[in-house]
């Protein structure tokens, strides 16, 4: 295996006849084509391993007193910088006996909400459109995180949808996301009327400015940037900065499609899909109900695909802690329920290679960027 080197403190472990090696509850490990990954997801912490390091850390029964045993002195070497590598990081606990390991409980299960549906983007072109019966079908469906889209919406109406949002102070909503265009004005009213415009965790994500950052106000959280966010089109980017350390993510993700799993949408014209970017509807919202689409017998066909599933992601070391999109892809492969199972197409990581490259260059990416089009987003 390759030799990685790691800081080494001489004599850290201690002699015995049996020693296992037991990480955290919150620290997993992933393997991919090229390299493996261990993270906490307490922390944040995250290192490449080598992937024989990996199969170690997979078998919490190895006895690695006997293992040393076995190994060449550089081999030994190697590996003791390893194991102090965990005990150093605090990712894991030196046990002596298997009655020691049996102690730690793992809760490696994914705990499922009660909730048909726990997401809802919602995009707006009219401030007419959070009427009172789509905020009755909010409350009905208990939503736990909602996403407000501004789409080319003057300053006053996006400011009637915001008052609004005090509608929604008994409901299930945990969270409250909301996206438009930088404005001064819009800024100044949300300081102005933080305790006012809801009880609930709001985070306003501001785009298009001239500078950059973030301040927060009790329950509010600002969010200023200067990048454009073009709805829908800007949706799917997959970088390591965000990347998703959440336990509950993780463990979502291994057995649920990461992005779209207990998700409904309303894009611009009142379609209810997936995803606003999404191509199939399941009806208008003028003229049916959320749960009416929910209950289509197609609307849940993506909510299993796990990134297990999905060419290229599947031997990614990444997989479970980034998010996927089925919304834009590769367009290169579908399964034999007509599932499109391609590479996200705004991922630019190679698993295989173990490198990083700008996304929109890619020479294979091109026919799916014109069929998007998203030519925008064509660096130059």
């Amino acid at each position: 295996m390759e030799k990685q080197r790691f800081s080494v403190h001489k004599n850290i472990i201690p002699f015995c006849i049996s020693m296992f090696l037991k990480l955290f509850d919150s620290v997993k490990i992933v393997r991919g084509a090229k390299n493996a990954i261990i993270f906490d997801a307490s922390t944040g912490f995250l290192q490449f391993i080598p992937i024989a390091f990996f199969d170690l850390l997979s078998n919490e029964h190895q006895n690695y007193f006997i293992l040393k045993k076995q190994l060449d002195n550089d081999s030994l070497e190697v590996l003791e910088e390893y194991i102090n590598f965990i005990i150093d990081n605090k990712l894991g606990v030196i046990l002596n006996t298997k009655k020691e390991l049996s102690t730690f409980q793992n809760t490696s299960e994914f705990k499922e909400t009660p909730t048909f549906v726990d997401y809802l983007i919602l995009d707006i072109n009219s401030s007419d459109v959070l009427d009172d019966v789509l905020l009755q079908q909010i409350c009905d469906l208990r939503i736990k995180y909602l996403q407000i889209r501004f789409s080319e919406l003057e300053l006053n109406d996006i400011i009637k949808v915001i008052r609004k949002l005090s509608l929604l102070n008994d409901s299930s909503i945990n969270e409250l996301s909301l996206v438009a265009n930088y404005d001064l004005q819009l800024v100044t009213f949300i300081k102005e009327n933080q305790y006012s415009i809801s009880n609930k965790f709001l985070h306003f994500i501001l785009h298009s400015s001239n500078e950059q950052g973030s301040q927060t106000l009790e329950h509010v959280q600002l969010s200023i940037i200067k990048n454009r966010i073009n709805i829908p089109l800007s949706c799917g980017l997959v970088d390591l900065k965000n990347i998703n350390f959440n336990r509950n993510f993780y463990l979502e993700a291994k057995q649920y499609n990461s992005c779209l799993n207990k998700k409904i949408s309303i894009d611009v014209n009142g379609n209810i899909k997936n995803c606003p970017s999404m191509p199939q509807s399941f009806g208008n919202i003028k003229d049916t109900t959320l749960e009416n689409s929910l209950n289509h017998p197609e609307f849940k066909k993506y909510w299993n695909l796990t990134k297990d599933n999905i060419e290229v992601c599947k031997d990614c070391e990444f997989r479970y802690i980034c998010t996927d999109c089925r919304a834009y892809t590769e367009q290169t492969s579908f399964n034999k329920e007509g599932l499109d199972t391609s590479k996200p197409l705004k991922c630019g990581y190679n698993p295989y290679t173990g490198e990083w490259e700008e996304w929109s260059t890619n020479p294979l990416k091109q026919k799916a960027i014109e069929s998007y089009g998203m030519q925008v987003f064509l660096k130059k």
